[in-house]
């Protein structure tokens, strides 16, 4: 079903964290109103990706509960002292 009226002229931010969403990112994770409860500021991609983002229970562990699962091998690839270490 295509939606005509996608600028409802509030901004659309995690229900979770306050980060700031693209209306896509909800109409494609988000719940059936198009809010995202989690997003890739504050979960991973596995969990968006299996349903989290729409508030869907997901069998995988939560960021929240261990900071340390949003982590991998790409994250501390991201560089933000200039491209000297």
């Amino acid at each position: 079903m295509m939606r005509l009226d996608r600028d409802s002229g509030e901004a659309s931010e995690c229900l979770n964290c306050g980060r700031h969403v693209s209306e896509s990112f909800c109409r494609v994770h988000g719940d059936e109103q198009d809010r995202a409860h989690r997003c890739l500021g504050c979960d991973c991609f596995r969990r968006v990706s299996k349903g989290s983002a729409a508030d869907v229970a997901v069998d995988l562990v939560d960021p929240q509960d261990d900071p340390n699962r949003n982590r991998g091998q790409r994250v501390g690839a991201a560089r933000t002292d200039g491209g000297s270490r």
